[in-house]
This record gives structure tokens, sequence and C-alpha cells, in this order.
């Protein structure tokens, strides 16, 4: 429970501290993760929900911050159930515009487990997005990326011989041009 409050608190401050600031975006999106590797023995899908925001550098480059819960749902079999892992992604990264929508972008924080038993991770994540201009100043966001969470968990070792959790993300979000 402290720290489904810790990351409220938290997604509060970043939401007052990013309006103050002159040319900022907001984005409110909904994520899809399809696990690879040795992680997809543990979950088949991850869903989850970000708070993004984007602070402009210069006219290419963003400076950007990223808040969200991802929640894995565990595979279930005759022999074995495996609970759903869910973790509270927290970011900041760079984000480059190729082209006036196109973009490229790398993040680096951590992943928060919101489960008993489970360990902080390191994540970092490298995508590709498009924007979409909507009338005024908002705009529609549609990125995927590869992210890993990179740390052992010593509650399913037989399962999770690798030490990071790799996954392909799809986020689909709407922005506000503050």
């Amino acid at each position: 429970m402290f720290k489904i409050q810790v990351v409220l608190v938290a997604a509060i401050l970043f939401l007052s501290f990013s309006t103050r600031a002159q040319n900022v975006k907001l984005g409110v999106g909904a994520e899809l993760g399809f696990p690879s590797g040795n992680f997809s023995g543990l979950s088949s899908v991850g869903t989850g929900a970000s708070l993004k925001a984007e602070f402009s550098v210069s006219n290419e480059l963003l400076f950007t911050l990223n808040a969200g819960v991802m929640n894995f749902f565990g595979r279930k079999n005759q022999l074995l159930s495996i609970r759903d892992l869910t973790y509270a992604p927290l970011k900041a990264g760079l984000k480059y515009q190729l082209s006036e929508t196109f973009y490229a972008e790398g993040q680096l924080g951590a992943a928060m487990p919101l489960n008993d038993g489970q360990k902080t991770l390191f994540a970092w994540s490298p995508g590709i997005g498009n924007l979409f201009n909507l009338p005024g100043r908002n705009m529609l966001d549609l990125g995927i990326r590869y992210e890993g969470w990179t740390g052992k968990n010593e509650s399913l070792p037989f399962l999770n011989r690798s030490s990071t959790k790799g996954f392909i993300g799809i986020r689909f979000a709407y922005v506000f041009g503050l």
C-alpha cells in the first residue's frame, strides 16, 4: 500500500510541475506489453496506463518524464499458477523529432514492484513513434518500443533464468499541448 501512495504522490508532483513550465506536453496513455524471451514463460500479455510529460530543450530535442503502472498477467496451467506481476515504471529520457511528427526516444529509470516478494528493477527503453495532429495544440501519440527491466527476482528462479524481463510495448496516448 505504501508503494501505491508513493506513486500517487509522485504523479501529483509530476503534474503540478509540468503545468508550470512553458512548451510542455502532457500525455495520458494506454499501454500494451508483449513479453519476449524467458519473460514470455511467465506472462503472455501486459496492460497498463501512463503519464508522460515532455519539456522542450530545442526545436527537435525534448526531455521526457514518464510514470505509470504495468500489470503482466501470470500464466496458468495444470502444473503451476504464476501470479500477476505489477510494476510502477518511472523513467526519464530524451526524445528527438526526426520530422515534424516522427520521433525516436530513449528512456532510463526504475520499475518498482507493487507485488510482495519482488525487487526494484533497472528499466531501459528505446523506441519510435508518430504524432497525429488534432485541432488546437492537442495530438494523438502512437509509439512502439522495446523495454527491458534488468534484475532477478529469486522467487521464480527456475522460470526466469535471464536477468532481464523484456517486452515489446505499444503506447496509445492523448497529448495535451499546454
